[in-house]
């Protein structure tokens, strides 16, 4: 039966293209012009203006602050939308290592492994897509409601554009309203289907690790072939060339898991620092925000936002840890089979093997930190620290 274990990623795909990021088979040039004017008009232009409206800010810390942390979150956005542009030819290896025949499950328990991850994927990525979807449509419509109902004002929903005058931004606060609505609609899409596709890469690699765990506990139980059930076949059968070619492909699987684990890290390396990087200080300016007045709901969305934030960075980070100790967990394997009785090569390549997975797989950003629960527990630590920094410096003022 054959597997493609790349369908879990259709949804992801169909934003791809639709957002402008992923070409696929389309090489026309009206998908890249069109490519072009989409990032520039949703991505580029709006941080750029974005980036200018700070400039014109007034000098007042909570205001500064309220946009700051919008801010980061673009950069954070910006860093994976740059990535699918200049990293296209290399996720599409991705793609295609996965759908290569070392990576097809040949038994009934891989296989039932692989579509537990598949289904687990997608699992994840409906309900990431509807929290996101309601946090965002709650975030753009309730200021509009409370605009007609109850004559509110209308503030823009991200950046007060400060380059403009109020009068002006009364008079095209519809316009604008509707720009940055749209706007941060596409960005929340493109953050949703790239950090899914991200982290479904990481179970999918855990999955095979799972595979090729169990392979090695059965790599030498060589039994002698029969041609019918309870009929033993006349011809000898070498149990031990049969468990070291049964090994030898344990230790290409292994390979090939990790030649795929190091281009994972070199494709999303840059953009897992940004995104870290961009978390740590959202949660550390929304600490610093929550000790300066605000009505009761700005409260609310500064604790909600914060711990989204937490979430975004603790996923990555639980699955890099299972990704370490199902790795971990492949040399206790090969000493589970019964090696003892096999030939001197078998145990040379069981050797070789062993140490080579001593080393334990791992996604790294940055080339700084480790994907772990650790690392989580030391970006933590480090928001908290800049918090108490900042409290510091404004009671000392």
């Amino acid at each position: 039966m054959e597997l493609h274990q790349v369908d879990c990623f259709k949804m992801n795909m169909r934003f791809w293209k639709f957002l402008a990021i992923w070409p696929d088979n389309d090489s026309s040039r009206s998908y890249k012009y069109f490519s072009i004017l989409f990032i520039g008009i949703v991505v580029i232009l709006y941080n750029v203006l974005f980036s200018i409206s700070f400039y014109f800010l007034p000098r007042q810390l909570d205001l500064f602050i309220e946009e700051l942390i919008f801010y980061f979150t673009e950069l954070s956005m910006f860093s994976k939308v740059m990535t699918f542009v200049f990293m296209r030819k290399k996720i599409k290896e991705v793609l295609r290592i996965l759908e290569t025949d070392i990576f097809q499950p040949d038994d009934a328990e891989g296989l039932a492994l692989v579509t537990k991850a598949k289904n687990f994927i997608m699992m994840y990525y409906k309900i990431d897509f509807i929290i996101s979807g309601t946090s965002n449509f709650a975030h753009v419509v309730a200021p509009v409601l409370g605009h007609v109902i109850f004559k509110a004002e209308l503030l823009l929903p991200v950046t007060r554009y400060s380059f403009f005058s109020d009068a002006l931004t009364q008079k095209f606060i519809y316009i604008l309203y509707a720009y940055q609505a749209v706007g941060i609609h596409f960005h929340m899409l493109y953050n949703i289907n790239i950090d899914t596709f991200f982290v479904g890469l990481m179970i999918l690699i855990i999955a095979q690790l799972d595979v090729l765990d169990g392979k090695l506990r059965r790599v030498a139980d060589v039994e002698q072939d029969t041609e019918n059930e309870g009929e033993v076949s006349r011809e000898p059968v070498d149990k031990n060339r049969k468990a070291v070619t049964n090994l030898n492909g344990c230790i290409i699987h292994f390979d090939e898991i990790s030649r795929l684990c190091s281009l994972v890290e070199e494709i999303f390396s840059t953009t897992l620092f940004c995104q870290f990087s961009m978390a740590s200080c959202i949660i550390c300016v929304c600490l610093f925000r929550f000790t300066m007045p605000a009505p009761v709901r700005y409260y609310i969305f500064l604790a909600t936002y914060m711990s989204a934030m937490m979430l975004q960075i603790l996923i990555p980070c639980f699955f890099g840890t299972r990704l370490m100790d199902k790795s971990n967990l492949l040399v206790f394997s090969t000493y589970s089979c019964d090696w003892t009785p096999r030939s001197r090569q078998f145990k040379s390549n069981l050797r070789l093997f062993v140490e080579r997975a001593n080393k334990p797989l791992s996604l790294t950003g940055g080339k700084m930190f480790c994907l772990s629960l650790n690392s989580y527990t030391s970006i933590m630590n480090s928001a908290y620290s800049f918090f108490t920094l900042l409290q510091h410096m404004q009671t000392r003022e």
